[in-house]
């Protein structure tokens, strides 16, 4: 049984601060969403959390993430098609593991009205590289690329006592480049 399969990636992981930041984002920015796709789950049930969200498709090509609210699609995203763009999409450290991270960020793009990625955020190879990705050290600059285009926000997240390898990089991605997420965002408006 595979890391992803057993759910052993998720136990090592659920307790993560950035893990509580995308809870806090999603249900801020996402509020009034109707569908969700989230790419690259690796059977990871953080879908569950997003409850209020009437359709959530988990989207992966080994082991896509499936319960009684989550359909699973095991699948590329460049290959499969969809009958219309999902209110989110989300892919939350995937990008550092794809080979052609510009093609696959820009389909992300394609898929979602507002996209919310998470990279790790500029990790060296220190102590050892990191199993699986190719794109290390990941920067807001190397992701700007990728997405072509800065995010319409961003914040960097430090998960506490750990020397190495401790930051990821939390981007948002609107359809509308001007549109601001700040102070004045309340459950998923913004008072312009």
């Amino acid at each position: 049984m595979s890391l992803y399969e057993s759910q052993k990636y998720w136990r090592q992981r659920s307790d993560m601060l950035y893990y509580s930041y995308i809870d806090y984002i999603m249900r801020t920015v996402g509020a009034k969403a109707e569908s969700l796709i989230d790419v690259g789950s690796g059977n990871c049930p953080y879908l569950d959390w997003f409850d209020w969200i009437p359709e959530r498709v988990s989207v992966d090509i080994r082991v896509p993430y499936e319960s009684e609210g989550v359909k699973a699609i095991k699948g590329d995203i460049h290959t499969l098609a969809f009958d219309d763009t999902f209110d989110i999409c989300t892919c939350f450290q995937v990008l550092e593991h794809v080979p052609d991270a510009g093609a696959f960020a820009h389909r992300l793009l394609e898929l979602g009205e507002l996209v919310v990625v998470s990279v790790p955020y500029n990790w060296k190879n220190v102590p050892r590289p990191t199993p699986g990705h190719v794109h290390d050290p990941v920067t807001y600059e190397k992701l700007t690329g990728w997405m072509g285009r800065e995010a319409n926000y961003k914040i960097i997240v430090e998960e506490p006592f750990q020397r190495h390898k401790s930051k990821r990089l939390i981007a948002l991605y609107d359809r509308d480049p001007e549109r601001t997420f700040d102070s004045s965002i309340k459950k998923g408006r913004i008072i312009r």
